[in-house]
């Protein structure tokens, strides 16, 4: 089975995070791969600074402000597409189409 790996920007305080937490636990039982980063440690902020533009262009493009991390914030290191939404979790369709390449 090809690799389904997508990474996940997240926030303790996030409720829309913890919302798709069962999402995700289904998809990995359908073998995607979720690399999790806190996006208020090191890592998630190395992370949203490397894919900092695409984040921007997700944000423009659904008419949100700029300069804003939402989360969750799920990338696909292979197409380095984007999804988060300023005030919903994804859901299940929309994370498999973003596994899409």
């Amino acid at each position: 089975m090809k690799s389904k790996k997508l990474i996940e920007l997240w926030k303790y305080d996030c409720e829309h995070c913890k919302e798709v937490r069962p999402i995700l636990e289904e998809l990995e039982k359908m073998g995607f791969f979720f690399e999790r980063l806190n996006a208020e440690e090191p890592q998630g902020h190395k992370m949203a600074r490397l894919y900092a533009h695409q984040i921007a262009q997700n944000s423009k493009k659904l008419g949100y402000p700029l300069g804003f991390l939402y989360t969750p914030t799920f990338i696909n290191p292979s197409t380095k597409n984007v999804l988060a939404f300023e005030n919903r979790a994804p859901t299940k369709e929309e994370l498999i189409d973003l596994n899409k390449n």
